[in-house]
Formats: structure tokens, C-alpha cells, sequence
């Protein structure tokens, strides 16, 4: 008879096989390294922080500002929720002296959620994962190691324009996509992972004109991948692939995944991918926003807006 215990074991080595042989990773990389590269013309150090005006109030030197808002979101569609088209991107790019060649190291302070954003973006557009790199601990980690904040605002470099075929669709899955594939076929090679928090989930708490999830879902919120509130810093890998494959998230699986617009959707595939090596890891982008409002398609824990008004 096989344990729980066993099988535990069986598909934590699993993963380690997966881990080890993956072929790209996004590199998950500490204050004190990023302290000995400042000044390195090959590196692009990008600031996410949640509210634009932080930038101003502080941040670490040489840093450029990205507008979580305004540049990591498609601002044509209403509303702006899913990652910008290929006319933004390249627009960002210019922006911020970013070419095909750059070393982009970015951080928030947000447990990594919008500088996941913004590297996922990165890596859609054809950058290679290899030169894309997270800053374990943000701008926490960073003020609590004692290193500089400045109030002044960085120069971007003059950079070759960014070339890019638009976004790699590879990554990403549609609405019809988890409807064919795990609502009408039930298919039990795919695994659908809600990166939501369980108030959303369980559609207690409402940010669309409906709450819910889509069935057949799993809970698994990327927070816990992080170590606590005070501490932003990941923990250990085989603690995050233990939390994973507890939820029923192993590695055999293909993993699509969603949240409500886009921020722990990207970090949960920067760890699953890239921390963890899981092998086939889609994005729907459209999430619980486009999910929630395309109100024929079906929702479990289904409760709608209207209701919740006294």
C-alpha cells in the first residue's frame, strides 16, 4: 500500500528531476549580489513598487520607475487588465533603454507580485529568461541590509530598439481553453490553479460583477511562497514544492493557471517554472475579471455583485 508519506517523497524527487533539468529559469537573486553589480552598464534594474508616487520617496540607486498600472497593462481595453500589446511593450522598452540584450533585475514591494508581472511580460515578449532576474526580499530586504535609497530619479540608457515577434501565445491559454479542456473533458493531465485569496475563491469577497471560481479550481495563492509580512523573501524551494504538491500541483502536471488580473498569476509562474522547474506552467490572462463577467460560463461558490448591495 502506498503512503501519503511515500508518495510525498516520490513526487518531491519528481520535481527535483524537472528542477534540475529545466532549460531556462528566471534567477531569483539576493540584495547583496544586487549591491555588488550597482553601476554595471549591462544591467537594467526596474522598480515596480505598488503606488508610482513610492518611486519618488525612495528607491535603490539607479533604479527605473515601471507604473504597474499604466505600463503593465493593456490601457486600450476597459478594464485594463490583461498585459500590454506589442505597441506598448516596445513603447515601455524605449522607455526604459531596455534591448534584447539586457541583464533586467526588477523588485517591488509587494512580495515580488508586480515585478513578476513585469518579468513575465519580459519573457512573453521573447526576452531570454536567463537575463531576467527577481530580487528576493524587494525594496524590504534592500532597506533592511542597511544599503542606499536615493530620491533621485534615474537616466535611462539610449538602447537599440527592442525587436520582438509579439507575445509568445505558447504561454498563455484562453477561457475556451480550460472550458474544453477541464470543464467539459475533465482531463486529468491538466491542473487548474486559482492564485487568488481564499476570500475570492470562495466568493466571499467580490471584485467583479461576480465571485466565485471557475470549477474544477484549486486554491493555491503564490503568498505562499513567501516566508511572512515582515519578511518578503521566498523560502526555501522544497518548502514552496512541498506546498504545491500537497495541493495536488505536482509536476506531471500541465498547470493552468489564473488569479483575479494578472499580478499572482505571474508570480505564481515564475515560481512554479522557473523556481521549481515545472515543465508546463499556461497563463490565462483573461482571468477571473474576463471569467466573471462572460456570465454564461459556469462558477462554483457563485455569488453576484448585486447581491452584496445594502
Amino acid at each position: 500500500m502506498i503512503t501519503k508519506k511515500f508518495l510525498s517523497l516520490f513526487l518531491s524527487f519528481l520535481v527535483v528531476i524537472f528542477w534540475a533539468g529545466a532549460l531556462f529559469a528566471v534567477e531569483l537573486v539576493s540584495v547583496d549580489w544586487l549591491k555588488s553589480k550597482l553601476g554595471d552598464p549591462n544591467i537594467v534594474i526596474v522598480d515596480v513598487q505598488n503606488k508610482p508616487e513610492s518611486y519618488a520617496k525612495g528607491h535603490i540607486p539607479g533604479a527605473l520607475p515601471v507604473n504597474r498600472y499604466a505600463d503593465l497593462a493593456d490601457i486600450t481595453k476597459h478594464p485594463p487588465f490583461k498585459y500590454p500589446n506589442t505597441e506598448q511593450f516596445i513603447n515601455l522598452m524605449a522607455r526604459l533603454g531596455i534591448d534584447n540584450n539586457a541583464v533586467i533585475v526588477a523588485y517591488d514591494d509587494t512580495n515580488g507580485l508586480f515585478a513578476s508581472r513585469f518579468l513575465f511580460i519580459m519573457e512573453l515578449y521573447g526576452h531570454d529568461p536567463k537575463k531576467l532576474k527577481l530580487l528576493n526580499g524587494g525594496l524590504l530586504a534592500w532597506k533592511k541590509s542597511g544599503y542606499p535609497i536615493t530620491t533621485e530619479p534615474a537616466t535611462p540608457k539610449v538602447a537599440k530598439p527592442y525587436k520582438t515577434k509579439g507575445p509568445n501565445k505558447e504561454l498563455l491559454i484562453t477561457w475556451s481553453d480550460i472550458y474544453k479542456d477541464v470543464i467539459l473533458k475533465d482531463a486529468k493531465d491538466i491542473v487548474l490553479v486559482d492564485a487568488r485569496p481564499a476570500d475570492e475563491f470562495t466568493g466571499k469577497r467580490i471584485r467583479a460583477i461576480r465571485g466565485g471560481h471557475i470549477p474544477g479550481a484549486i486554491n493555491v495563492t503564490s503568498v505562499v511562497a513567501a516566508n511572512n509580512k515582515e519578511d518578503h523573501t521566498f523560502k526555501s524551494p522544497e518548502e514552496i514544492r512541498k506546498a504545491y504538491i500537497e495541493a495536488g500541483v505536482t509536476p506531471d502536471k500541465i498547470v493552468y493557471t489564473y488569479c483575479h488580473s494578472g499580478d499572482r498569476v505571474a508570480h505564481t509562474y515564475i515560481i512554479l517554472k522557473h523556481f521549481l522547474g515545472y515543465k508546463n506552467v499556461k497563463v490565462y490572462d483573461g482571468n477571473w475579471i474576463e471569467w466573471a463577467n462572460l456570465t454564461a460560463l459556469p462558477a462554483e461558490n457563485e455569488v453576484w455583485l448585486p447581491q452584496q448591495i445594502k
